[in-house]
């Protein structure tokens, strides 16, 4: 895939695909940065290994409502049911990557923490490039190293099923 991000957009959170996955899919497993979420500019407390974790678990709870999940540095992610029928993502140079039952929208549109319901899909971000943390909103801006601008973005993601 390419994405080619206009001028006009100067500071974006994410740039690459987003979908949503079935209700029976349980467990996530990946090899990349874990076993908490990792971001471009927040990666040193992370290993790099093969992870997995119910699905469920991939929340965090932030006091206010917020992005959360991404794995940096990911080479491959699975999505699995109870049975390990699912779906493996292959990536063949290193992306970010996120699968939570918590979706962005409601994320944004959530102040606290009882406002969250989390759905029964799971909203999955496959990543290029991927915002350091913070907005300046109640502390420090990300720093410009870590800011996503225009420009083109090129990755490569392979979908194969589990049976």
């Amino acid at each position: 895939d390419t994405i080619v991000v206009p001028d006009a957009w100067a500071d974006i959170p994410r740039v690459g695909v987003r979908f949503e996955a079935a209700q029976a899919f349980k467990t996530v497993s990946w090899l990349g940065l874990g076993p908490d979420e990792s971001y471009p500019d927040r990666c040193g407390a992370q290993t790099f290994g093969l992870w997995s974790t119910p699905l469920a678990e991939q929340f965090h709870p932030y006091v206010r409502p917020q992005e959360q999940g991404a794995h940096e540095q990911t080479r491959a992610f699975r999505l699995t049911d109870a049975d390990g029928r699912g779906c493996e993502f292959k990536l063949p140079s290193p992306l970010s990557f996120t699968a939570r039952h918590y979706h962005d929208a409601d994320l944004n549109a959530a102040e606290t923490l009882s406002a969250l319901t989390p759905r029964d899909t799971a909203e999955v971000h496959i990543d290029a490039a991927v915002r350091g943390l913070g907005t300046g909103a109640c502390g420090p801006d990300t720093v410009a190293p870590y800011r996503i601008g225009p420009g083109t973005y090129k990755f490569m993601w392979l979908l194969s099923p589990l049976e």
